[in-house]
């Protein structure tokens, strides 16, 4: 008998395989050799691949298999659109509702990103300080609701920036970004926030979508 915490541990195994392209666009994920690499029986991979199904990373057909979706580039586009939306009624509630002591946890958070040291403007460490930024900034929206279902967003942009231009692309831009989503929060402005926070994602999105694009042509 599995114990239950394995369903989340496979879950877990997979959505990292994935956040480090070990799985590309298009390509077959194999029930079998998952349970041969990690010990684990199909039926909770099946539980997991499923609910990655649900968030949009993998398509599931049946008596076919499990493959990495592919999906087009306007298909990515109309995704960030979604996301920037959300992002900034995010940083919009913030704007109202963070107090002085969380907006100083959140400049400390993205300080970490022009700080001085060899892996500094790592690939790795983007993606890691960037996702502290960004789940302080959804704590301080103080809409436990909105944002926990915005997290599952957020693998989903690092899935599609994996898959095309990689976290180096945006390390140049980043800091002085976030520096603008943190300066309009601390100016109460809801409206100059949320702007701030779409103007963050899409352009990510356009180092995305230019990379996808250009693959294609």
């Amino acid at each position: 008998m599995e114990i239950p915490h394995k369903k989340a541990v496979i879950f877990q195994e997979i959505l990292q395989r994935l956040l480090a392209g070990r799985y590309r666009f298009g390509e077959r994920i194999s029930v079998k050799d998952i349970g041969e690499e990690t010990g684990i029986s199909r039926q909770p991979i099946m539980t997991a691949l499923n609910s990655l199904q649900e968030r949009g990373f993998v398509r599931i057909t049946a008596q076919v298999g499990c493959e990495v979706i592919a999906p087009s580039a306007d298909e990515v586009e109309d995704f960030y659109r979604m996301f920037a939306a959300v992002e900034g009624v995010i940083a919009g509630l913030a704007a109202t509702r963070a107090s002085a002591l969380e907006l100083a946890s959140l400049r400390e958070i993205n300080s970490q990103l022009d700080a001085p040291g060899p892996d500094a403007a790592s690939p790795e460490a983007y993606r890691r300080i960037n996702v502290q930024f960004h789940r302080q900034l959804h704590q301080m929206a103080h809409s436990p609701l909105i944002c926990n279902r915005q997290l599952a967003n957020f693998e989903l942009s690092d899935f599609f920036i994996v898959q095309s231009c990689g976290f180096a692309a945006h390390l140049k831009r980043v800091v002085d970004e976030h520096d603008s989503v943190i300066e309009a929060i601390a100016s109460g402005d809801p409206r100059r926030a949320d702007a701030a926070a779409q103007a963050h994602i899409l352009s990510v999105s356009a180092s995305v979508l230019g990379h996808l694009r250009g693959l294609a042509a």
